[in-house]
């Protein structure tokens, strides 16, 4: 019985649904929920009774930027070069001159254009 038909099933009563709908999830939940939105459990259960079925793993490969990197990880690189040359001018402008040296790129980041 899907969760609609439990709600419209004239021998429900309006206390019976207050539980149901007070409960942060519906009354049946599938195992890992922290990897699904809740909206998509409330769903599931309303349309078929059942917890949502759980996505696997997608076929699909993302297609690798210009350096054979996956976009994700180049946008993540990218940023890291961003947040440390920042980081690299604002200590450059607080450090008194005369302990004052530019720091370099850690080697992990010297491909990140920022």
């Amino acid at each position: 019985m899907t969760g609609l038909e439990i709600i419209r099933a004239p021998g429900t009563t309006a206390e019976q649904i207050a539980d149901i709908i007070a409960e942060h999830c519906p009354p049946v939940t599938p195992e890992h929920c922290d990897k699904l939105s809740c909206r998509e459990c409330w769903l599931a259960w309303l349309t078929t009774g059942e917890p949502p079925k759980e996505k696997g793993p997608s076929d699909e490969r993302t297609t690798p930027d210009e350096e054979g990197l996956h976009p994700n990880l180049a946008e993540h690189i990218r940023r890291r070069g961003i947040v440390w040359n920042m980081t690299s001018k604002m200590l450059d402008a607080i450090t008194p001159p005369s302990l004052s040296v530019s720091a370099q790129l850690p080697p992990d980041t010297q491909r990140a254009q920022p």
